[in-house]
């Protein structure tokens, strides 16, 4: 009871909520009434699911890449750091969702632990994705535009530090941020949120919008050497590994929208807090965790060489079950 005591606090009393914390719990008192109950038991129920299953994936990923010396691209060098911020959400911050959704269906009470982790390292992670994908879809345009200075610049070691002092830069600023004065302050995250958003989603719609002309170019020029000349530096696996990062990132927006759409909701002050945030937002933050789940299923799909990696390891696990059995 002691441990649990420390664990859990009870959002009854008058006593602040986990006082051991670096932050402030702001939460509005969970009412264990019967539509909150019901979304708080879909939510724990469909990312239970969902967490497990997008590791797996994810960690397949790494396992399909590395395994394969000829998937040691670029390309897919930052695919890895993209599954590698997928795994975040799917192997830390899901988990810690379930925690606190948990708790507050069996207690209606905080969960201190998975509350903070959830708060504090939640924007982290979904504002690393964000990162990732923009830095990507940057790279993805020198590769189809500006091949000849792409080959001659861009390695896998040189895109991985890129990457990583992204990520660098986005946590210092991140956490700066959620440590400050104005760190539990919503409006801040929203602005925040829509600025990385909007720049994210500029860069991909310029990049599609330049594909789309190329792709059209190439294809009403077949009688054209001139335009033909011009389409031969564009590789065919480069465009459509830049395709394939441009359907990962609508995917995220969509998972994303929700989340969105809610904040504005709630900025607007159109829906009570306490139905926003045990409502609303688990649900919208529901829909924002399974692009872990999405993402590494594109990529596979998108990918003839990874798919191929695919079969060969199922072919070795029902080679070696065969064999396992005949011992047997």
């Amino acid at each position: 009871m002691g441990t649990m005591s420390n664990a859990t606090v009870n959002e009854t009393t008058t006593a602040p909520r986990c006082p051991n914390l670096p932050i402030e719990v702001t939460s509005i008192p969970y009412t264990p009434n019967t539509t909150a109950q019901t979304v708080t038991l879909i939510t724990i129920i469909v990312n239970g699911i969902t967490c497990p299953v997008a590791t797996v994936e994810n960690l397949l990923i790494f396992v399909l890449v590395l395994r394969n010396r000829s998937l040691w691209t670029v390309f897919n060098t930052s695919v890895l750091c993209l599954a590698f911020t997928d795994l975040l959400i799917a192997m830390f911050i899901q988990p810690s969702f379930i925690a606190y959704q948990t708790s507050k269906y069996i207690s209606s009470a905080v969960a201190c632990i998975p509350y903070f982790i959830k708060t504090v390292f939640e924007f982290w992670c979904v504002g690393l994705s964000f990162v990732t994908l923009a830095l990507i879809t940057l790279e993805r345009y020198f590769a189809v535009f500006k091949p000849f200075r792409y080959r001659a610049c861009v390695t896998r070691s040189r895109v991985m530090c890129v990457i990583v002092s992204g990520w660098l830069v986005w946590t210092i600023f991140s956490f700066s941020l959620r440590f400050s004065a104005s760190g539990m302050n919503l409006k801040a995250y929203s602005i925040l949120s829509s600025i990385l958003i909007s720049f994210t989603l500029l860069e991909t719609v310029f990049v599609y919008i330049k594909l789309y002309r190329i792709t059209k170019v190439k294809d009403c020029s077949a009688n054209n050497n001139t335009a033909q000349d011009q389409m031969s530096d564009v590789s065919a696996q480069e465009t459509k590994a830049a395709k394939t990062i441009i359907i990962i990132t609508a995917a995220f927006f969509l998972c994303f929208a929700p989340t969105l759409c809610a904040s504005i909701v709630h900025q607007a002050g159109a829906v009570e807090d306490d139905v926003m945030l045990h409502v609303i937002y688990p649900l919208a933050e529901s829909a924002l965790f399974l692009t872990a789940l999405i993402n590494p299923v594109i990529y596979v799909w998108r990918n003839a060489s990874v798919r191929e990696s695919v079969k060969e390891i199922t072919r070795y696990t029902r080679e070696r079950s065969k064999t396992e059995e005949t011992v047997f």
